[in-house]
């Protein structure tokens, strides 16, 4: 019974990031903080985890290139804690269905930000990147909810 709830409460957190992404172009630490407190509470209430260290370790890596990226003027750094939690959460099953997502809605997003509006035009210095890394992890953790 804890299980769903845990998995719906990141799906409502994932949320809010895209919400405030999009409001004001920042995800609040609060945010990716709790996202990782509930990994811990349900890796320690026995969630179907392959292997707790094997999302560890996809949350670090995921972490690192977000932080790169971040560096480089990729990623703001709340989109970079956001992609590495949602990594912890999806795992090395999900990971690939995650990437292709996330990709994918990259790939729309910076599209959209091309179109020749001044709207979109203004968003080209400052992509709101949870729009692309929160939804794909939204689906698997709703998916598994479901499953349980």
């Amino acid at each position: 019974m804890l299980e769903p709830a845990l998995l719906s409460a990141c799906c409502a957190l994932f949320g809010a990031a895209i919400v405030s992404d999009l409001g004001g172009r920042w995800i609040p630490d609060s945010i990716p903080l709790a996202l990782l407190l509930l990994f811990a509470l349900y890796a320690l209430t026995g969630g179907h985890l392959a292997s707790v260290w094997t999302h560890i370790a996809i949350g670090a890596v995921l972490l690192l290139v977000g932080f790169a990226l971040f560096a480089f003027g990729g990623l703001g750094g709340g989109d970079g804690k956001l992609m590495a939690v949602a990594g912890l959460w999806v795992g090395p099953h999900d990971l690939t269905f995650f990437l292709i997502g996330l990709g994918l809605l990259s790939l729309c997003l910076a599209l959209f930000a091309l179109l020749p509006f001044e709207r979109t035009r203004r968003l080209r210095a400052n992509l709101p990147f949870a729009v692309a890394i929160a939804p794909p992890a939204i689906v698997l953790l709703a998916l598994r909810a479901f499953s349980v």
